[in-house]
């Protein structure tokens, strides 16, 4: 910072009250910015903003000193809490197990109920904390009733409507999500092409919030409101899954796995169990929907892992963000190709003139691009279309320009110079 004008009433100064200006302004600056590195700044789910342990540690702290001096503070609670919630989540070398952090969230969650009985921030985090379980409901509409202007419950309520099979709801409070304008761009361009390649009335398999809310964002405006997003972890609860296979035609399906047996201490094992049922539910969930879905193509997301198609791996074809699944071979080059030159927005991936709350996520998202877009630079060399091929490395080049640490995204530029090279 240049604190010194060569020109006007400061050439006049002398050496020493320009010496004294400056340490006076250097002070000043010094004391500034301590002063606003103790700010407490609002805290996202890490699901939208995800920053280090020691990070949500600093905001928890600076967060409970604004609830010492004011108790009634709403805001100052509910970020309190999501800090301490994403500290529970994302830090792994604490050695506490899964009961201990929740108990810990529901102390906090026990404070704030005595000292903001019947506020916005107090029922949505007892909700957040019941998580999905709808016996306690009463504190999420208590939540939507009490939250005029705000928009940190429409998540809970798209999930509400959609777990209730209520399309009204759940694209009422997605449109509403979307004209916020608090939502990543970058992840709904993503998005967009994702919806936009599918084949009609498909499904498509999602895998948490940043493959699933922005589809149903989407859907709110009118784009593609003819596919159904099955999002896995939705899927876990029984009642829901009922509901949605019947609408589709798809046959009831029991998730306990076919046989339960004794562990060496001769004991029953109910969490070997939970283990076989959630491994059972990975490798054939798909494959049973596909199976008895005859009215519907079936597709996985490219961002949803491997644990949920490895099983099926010969029957998942790349056809661009997605994988179509079909028991017969089909020439999805072609579909690769309809896909990127004439129905995806990708212009933004090299040349984006917005601000992204979900800049982190984005990154890790964009990756994707790349195993379609490599298999498409191959095609296009070895059919002797050298300008698409040249186009589409110039792409891939520029998406990953600058990234050279893979804490911040699955590939780097080197990486990509290498493949090319």
């Amino acid at each position: 910072m240049n604190f010194v004008s060569l020109g006007g009433y400061n050439a006049h100064l002398t050496q020493q009250m320009m010496v004294r200006q400056l340490i006076s302004a250097a002070i000043f600056s010094f004391l500034f910015i301590c002063a606003n590195a103790q700010q407490p700044e609002p805290v996202y789910s890490f699901a939208t903003v995800l920053k280090p342990v020691s990070w949500y540690r600093q905001q928890a702290d600076l967060w409970k000193k604004e609830i010492e001096k004011d108790p009634k503070n709403g805001g100052a609670w509910y970020n309190y809490y999501r800090a301490n919630r994403n500290i529970n989540r994302t830090d792994s070398t604490d050695s506490r197990n899964g009961k201990q952090r929740q108990e810990q969230e529901q102390s906090i969650i026990e404070d704030m109920g005595k000292a903001i009985p019947d506020s916005y921030e107090y029922n949505l985090c007892r909700w957040m904390i019941a998580g999905n379980n709808y016996n306690d409901l009463k504190y999420l509409k208590r939540a939507e009733e009490l939250g005029a202007g705000k928009t940190t419950h429409f998540a809970d309520v798209i999930v509400w409507g959609e777990i209730e099979r209520n399309a009204e709801r759940k694209f009422k409070y997605a449109a509403k999500w979307y004209e916020s304008r608090t939502a990543s761009p970058g992840l709904l361009y993503y998005n967009y092409n994702v919806l936009i390649g599918l084949k009609p009335n498909a499904i498509i398999f999602t895998a948490g919030d940043n493959d699933t809310y922005p589809l149903w964002l989407l859907q709110s405006q009118g784009i593609r409101k003819d596919v159904t997003v099955l999002n896995l972890s939705l899927l876990f609860i029984d009642e829901y899954r009922n509901k949605i296979f019947s609408e589709l035609g798809v046959l009831p399906w029991n998730m306990e796995p076919a046989s339960h047996s004794v562990n060496d201490k001769g004991l029953a094992d109910d969490v070997e169990k939970g283990r076989k049922k959630e491994t059972r539910y990975n490798t054939d969930i798909v494959k049973h929907v596909a199976a008895n879905s005859k009215k519907h193509p079936v597709y996985v997301g490219l961002t949803v892992s491997d644990e949920y198609t490895i099983a099926i791996g010969e029957d998942l074809f790349l056809t661009g963000l997605a994988y179509e699944y079909s028991n017969k071979t089909i020439d999805n080059i072609a579909y690769l190709r309809h896909n990127f030159e004439q129905l995806y927005a990708l212009d933004y991936l090299d040349k984006r003139f917005f601000a992204d709350v979900s800049e982190y996520w984005v990154k890790m998202t964009n990756a994707n691009y790349v195993v379609p877009m490599v298999k498409l630079y191959e095609h296009y060399k070895e059919s002797g279309e050298l300008a698409k091929a040249e186009a589409i490395k110039v792409k891939v080049l520029n998406m990953f320009k600058g990234e050279i640490n893979k804490s911040t995204c699955f590939i780097t530029e080197e990486e990509v110079k290498k493949y090319f090279n």
